[in-house]
């Protein structure tokens, strides 16, 4: 689990993240496929990683996205966070009606997704990130052994710093702000931190007292809405 975590971190601010926290992970539990999906309140599922497709499930887990992701019981009616089996949250009833549905009893849930892999192992982690709930989300064929409980543990005590590292992730990649809300001294001190200066070399190149600086600083923070000179780094790249 501790690679997995260490790619996944070193993956941040990176077009890939998304895919190397999902593969990194399911590589750990030694799962076959892999999901990441984005769930917020009244906006559609936004999918954030697709291993399915090379696997020819693409259409199964676009179903998913658009139509079925709000028949989940890990989902609805309220998200269960944390490391989890669906065989805990089996459906019982029987079939109800959609056109994206198919019930059997086969499947863990009692159904599975149009297009979806069949008689599937799912273990899913749940995290609070992005302003809504992110499905990590991974499965293999059914065997008579499944996920251990030690392993679904570990993968549960992640979830902090899964949670972290997308929200790290999210911050890095903000659309850089624009400079015109700086005044013209706060502009020079942005040039001079970005240029890698320190705050005693600022204060020097500008005559001005560290004190100052260090006030410069919290404004340039506050109205670039960053929260470290990492973000202002990143911020500063993106710009250029």
């Amino acid at each position: 689990m501790q690679s997995a975590l260490t790619t996944m971190i070193g993956a941040i601010g990176d077009a890939g993240f998304a895919a190397a926290a999902a593969e990194g992970l399911r590589s750990a539990i030694g799962f076959d496929l892999a999901a990441a999906v984005l769930h917020r309140a009244d906006a559609p599922a936004e999918l954030l990683f697709d291993g399915f497709a090379p696997a020819g499930f693409g259409q199964g887990l676009a179903n998913y996205c658009r139509h079925t992701h709000a028949m989940s019981p890990m989902l609805h009616p309220a998200p269960m966070l944390g490391a989890v089996r669906a065989s805990d949250f089996a459906i019982e009833g029987g079939a109800r009606p959609g056109d994206y549905l198919v019930w059997t009893s086969e499947e863990e849930m009692g159904f599975r997704t149009l297009g979806w892999p069949e008689r599937c192992e799912e273990i899913g982690l749940y995290v609070a990130a992005l302003g809504g709930v992110v499905e990590l989300s991974f499965y293999r064929e059914r065997a008579s052994t499944a996920l251990s409980p030690a392993d679904l543990t570990a993968l549960g005590t992640l979830s902090g710093p899964v949670k972290a590292a997308f929200d790290r992730h999210a911050a890095l990649c903000r659309p850089a702000p624009s400079l015109d809300r700086l005044t013209t001294r706060e502009c020079q001190v942005y040039d001079l931190m970005v240029a890698g200066c320190s705050s005693e070399a600022i204060a020097l190149r500008l005559d001005i007292s560290r004190h100052t600086v260090k006030d410069h600083r919290k404004q340039i923070f506050r109205k670039l809405n960053v929260g470290s000179l990492a973000e202002l780094f990143a911020q500063s790249r993106r710009a250029n």
